[in-house]
């Protein structure tokens, strides 16, 4: 899968528009999300059964897909995964190497929930949660 446009060629009012790709994930089982499907933006995530404990990334998938390690201190993106589950089935976000949760990981069914990514440097980031919304 290629690289993120960070920014496209599109603007409005000087602002520059991020281009997202939305992740559909319906796996019977717990996932390991991409570096490409946490940067892309949006997961809409159906647990097909039961719920789930899903695993992020590591830091060191994130930052060789990102790019260039040594300007990544303090940079950050944000990402949502939406729970399409049919039944009352709960995802867990999980940590993987160089991650560190801060705040509330799980998501009920027909809930959204956004996450921030801040990395420290290009070996440990911190995954906040930004809060849930009733999809």
């Amino acid at each position: 899968m290629s690289k993120p446009t960070v920014f496209s060629d599109l603007q409005a009012d000087g602002v520059f528009l991020k281009k997202n790709t939305v992740s559909t994930i319906s796996t019977a089982g717990a996932v390991t999300y991409t570096a490409a499907q946490v940067l892309g933006g949006l997961i809409l995530r159906n647990t097909n059964g039961a719920g789930r404990a899903d695993l992020m990334p590591t830091v060191a998938q994130l930052v060789a897909f990102i790019g260039n390690p040594y300007k990544i201190a303090g940079a950050s993106f944000e990402f949502t995964i939406r729970n399409t589950a049919g039944a009352a089935e709960t995802i867990t976000l999980t940590t993987n190497t160089g991650l560190t949760l801060s705040g509330t990981m799980t998501i009920a069914q027909s809930n959204s929930k956004t996450f921030k990514v801040v990395f420290t440097n290009a070996t440990t980031a911190t995954v906040y949660s930004l809060g849930t919304v009733v999809s």
